[in-house]
């Protein structure tokens, strides 16, 4: 006997033997990235008749049984499978609940459906409500917008931590920084790069918004695809109302398909740049080893817990100057100079709280006291153990110059990233695999999202999962699997049991 037929709105929590028509609009794969990238899950969002957009999720053992029929776009019929309460963090839809396979779960792929199930769906919020869902990780919402400039960290020869970013003029007038981090990044490059052409329209999915020193950014997550000019509905409407039709063609050489690379320097060449070179806004890297610490310094200020910058002394409270508070909150930051050299020459770099801290795994907050209050407030001058262990190692540097490096007040370099032995190393070989996709997040997770911090300084990284994490196809295309899909369908879709059933065999395993 069939089993009865079931829309999304409708699923409740429990084991569901009701079948369901939907679409697999995207997947991506969950990694925790604490455990060298660890495959956990397989995540994807699924949307039926009704528009109920809804997420699903495997474990590794039903992977290697489902994985080679999953195919972006295509209707499936799910049946067999456990509803479970949707996680409060990180959300990709809207419904309560969310589903997951299990050893019953059948999943067949529908050749000709009699339902009309839209092609795409997209959550896109406001400016407005994406400030509203800043550093919140409550939702992952979607942005579209005309691709203004692009920059990117991905050099030659540089593997690991690596960036994108993206400025979108989104609605309004108003402009957004994407950052894409990681494998993300390198999938973003790959994208651009087989796209021939400089894209006017870029949409990326599942962004986690955060505001850092007081900016909007929106971090990619594993869940993340981006899609270009045409490559959706909801795009070409966006295109059509950018551009007039035949203006869209591409005559001349743009900064945007030739981003900035940063490029690697030694030491010297370092200081003798900013002596020869025009005033300008620049960044490079620089691999050296750090010989000691500016002690005399100081390690930290006291900061503003809400935007970073530094406080004004009051005479009994702290006032900050950014957020226009006359009783701010202090809270200490990181701000260390460091004395590096490489076999050329040594120089001075100024690491600040982000950077810092993914370096250290401990705040600045957490290393000291604020003793006393307003003018009298002070810091413990003892610098902290996991501060001072750093002398001695070697880091590659990623260094912002801007037009004070160049005058003869210049003495120190400011770091905008510090890429650790193990950043540099060969990235894992899920990155850039393509079997269903390589993506990047920074997370999705129900332990979900790792995310990458989307500040100039750094590419911090949370880790969570419900939806999203490294290693997931970011390409907006082809994200289905290369591998051959077996005859009769995957195991414990209804051709596979019926095959089977007929051969007076049990119904299989999954795991």
């Amino acid at each position: 006997m069939a089993n009865s037929y079931t829309l999304l709105a409708d699923l409740k929590a429990g084991r569901c033997s009701n079948t369901a028509e939907v679409r697999l609009l995207r997947f991506w794969e969950a990694r925790n990235t604490k455990k060298g990238g660890e495959l956990m899950s397989i995540d994807m969002l699924f949307l039926d008749e009704q528009s109920t957009l809804i997420q699903g999720t495997m474990n590794t053992k039903r992977i290697p049984t489902y994985r080679p029929y999953l195919n972006e776009g295509s209707i499936y019929t799910l049946s067999g499978f456990d509803v479970t309460r949707s996680n409060n963090n990180y959300r990709l839809s809207d419904a309560p609940v969310s589903v997951r396979f299990i050893e019953e779960t059948a999943f067949d792929k529908v050749t000709a459906s009699d339902k009309v199930i839209p092609n795409e769906m997209f959550r896109f919020r406001s400016y407005d409500q994406l400030l509203a869902l800043a550093n919140t990780n409550r939702q992952l919402p979607d942005v579209i917008g005309e691709l203004s400039a692009m920059r990117s960290t991905i050099s030659d020869g540089m593997h690991g931590s690596q960036r994108v970013m993206l400025t979108l003029r989104v609605e309004g007038g108003l402009t957004v920084c994407v950052s894409l981090f990681d494998a993300l990044a390198y999938a973003f490059h790959e994208k651009l790069t087989r796209y021939g052409a400089e894209p006017k329209v870029v949409l990326v999915t599942s962004i986690n918004p955060k505001i850092v020193g007081g900016r909007l950014f929106l971090n990619g997550t594993s869940a993340t695809h981006f899609y270009f000019d045409t490559e959706t509905d909801a795009a070409k409407q966006r295109y059509a109302s950018l551009f007039a039709e035949g203006s869209s063609q591409v005559t001349t050489s743009s900064k945007l398909l030739h981003a900035q690379k940063i490029e690697s320097m030694t030491v010297s060449e370092l200081n003798q740049f900013v002596l020869t070179a025009d005033p300008q806004r620049i960044e490079f890297l620089c691999t050296a080893k750090v010989t000691g610490i500016q002690s005399d310094k100081g390690w930290c200020y006291i900061g503003c817990a809400k935007c970073t910058k530094k406080l004004k002394k009051e005479i009994s409270s702290f006032t900050c100057l950014f957020c226009d508070n006359p009783n701010a909150v202090a809270c200490l930051r990181y701000r260390v100079e460091l004395s590096v050299a490489d076999q050329t020459d040594n120089a001075v770099f100024v690491a600040f709280d982000l950077e810092m801290a993914k370096l250290t795994n401990i705040q600045a907050s957490e290393s000291a006291q604020i003793l006393g209050v307003g003018v009298d407030a002070r810091v413990e001058d003892d610098l902290p153990q996991p501060v001072a262990d750093i002398v001695g190692k070697t880091f590659t540097f990623q260094l912002k110059l801007g037009d004070f490096n160049f005058t003869s007040k210049h003495q120190t370099f400011t770091i905008s990233r510090i890429i650790t032995e193990y950043q540099c190393a060969p990235l894992p070989a899920f990155i850039g695999d393509n079997p269903v996709a390589p993506d990047d997040m920074l997370p999705v997770q129900n332990p979900l999202p790792l995310e990458a911090s989307p500040d100039t300084s750094a590419t911090s990284v949370e880790h969570t999962h419900g939806g999203a994490a490294v290693g997931a196809k970011t390409d907006g295309h082809d994200q289905s699997s290369s591998s051959a899909v077996p005859e009769g369908g995957p195991p414990g879709s209804s051709k596979q049991v019926s095959k089977l059933n007929e051969n007076g065999n049990k119904k299989p395993r999954l795991e």
